[in-house]
């Protein structure tokens, strides 16, 4: 009996250091992330009620990708405006973090959606953000894996539900080579003034700082849109942000992110028109909800790599889209 009790002894001193491991991982991720999580984090903290970047009254939200976090800065457009855009989000991550901050906040009286149109393709960022950093409840990426096995969507093709519970339980499998890189805690610091810039801009930052810049961005290398799988879900997601902000009326606008004059210059006709016929079919089911049907095209010089505004093109953009649909309600 003694020798089955020191055996079971031994394997619970055994996997110590893998609780440790787990209980440092899901507790501290601001020590080991990369400098992509303070954003995500961020979201993730006003969609729960947890941070209130609005002092009082209903708020007016920015969903979307890095560009819509880089290109619309929320200081200049009003007091009740706070950016919720992170890098590499589609509307499957949006329809989420708006339906959260809903039950955690109530309804905003005006949502502005801006996703690169890659994005209504492409989940790039699916498993290195979105799941890496547990932005969904375990849950929700369930039902995000489910969905998109039923429409055989590309980038679950490597990725299950094991792979899933593991993140979630912050197995070392995930996370190991990331303490490994930040040699535990290195990345605390940095993480901590990125959040709190965050914080301080109510969500807005910059991506590139050239002070120009005449690279062609991802569309231009597209002759056609992508319809497959992942394009299919990304759709199923984004009817649903849109019937979400129907459902508690919410004003809603779909905005179309500036391109430099090079990227603009480059497309493809075949692909633009694939893709406004497409933003043109979801406009004729949401008939209530705004939609821009325009690639806006700004000078090269205001921005700061191929596919996101610098600082001044975005204090540029933030005063056209002010000019377009806030003074109006004002």
């Amino acid at each position: 009996m003694k020798r089955y009790a020191l055996f079971f002894a031994k394997c619970i001193l055994m996997l110590i250091p893998l609780f440790v491991i787990e209980g440092f991982t899901l507790l501290f991720p601001m020590c080991y992330m990369d400098e992509e999580y303070p954003s995500w984090h961020y979201t993730k903290m006003v969609e729960e009620g947890r941070v209130r970047p609005v002092s009082s009254g209903e708020a007016s939200v920015i969903l979307g990708d890095s560009r819509a976090m880089a290109d619309m800065i929320p200081g200049m457009m009003g007091d009740s405006y706070v950016n919720l855009g992170v890098g590499g989000a589609t509307p499957v991550e949006m329809y989420f973090t708006l339906d959260k901050y809903i039950k955690n906040n109530g309804a905003p009286k005006e949502v502005m959606i801006m996703f690169a149109p890659f994005h209504y393709s492409y989940m790039d960022n699916y498993k290195t953000r979105t799941m890496y950093f547990k932005h969904l409840t375990l849950k929700e990426a369930m039902q995000v894996y489910s969905q998109g096995k039923t429409y055989e969507a590309a980038v679950f093709d490597d990725f299950d539900r094991a792979d899933i519970l593991s993140m979630y339980a912050g197995l070392p499998d995930s996370y190991l080579p990331a303490l490994i890189n930040a040699k535990v805690t290195g990345r605390l610091s940095k993480n901590t003034m990125l959040y709190d810039e965050q914080l301080a801009n109510r969500g807005h930052a910059l991506y590139g700082r050239d002070n120009g810049n005449s690279d062609v961005n991802y569309e231009a290398n597209y002759e056609h849109m992508n319809r497959d799988g992942e394009h299919l879900l990304i759709t199923y997601y984004f009817e649903k942000l849109l019937k979400l902000c129907s459902a508690n009326g919410i004003r809603t606008i779909v905005l179309q992110p500036p391109m430099n004059e090079a990227s603009f210059e480059a497309l493809n006709e075949g692909y633009v028109r694939e893709y406004l016929s497409y933003l043109n079919q979801i406009r004729n089911d949401n008939p209530d909800i705004v939609f821009e049907d325009e690639i806006p095209c700004y000078e090269n010089r205001y921005f700061g790599d191929s596919s996101h505004l610098n600082e001044e093109g975005a204090r540029v953009y933030t005063g056209a889209i002010i000019d377009k649909y806030i003074k109006q309600t004002q």
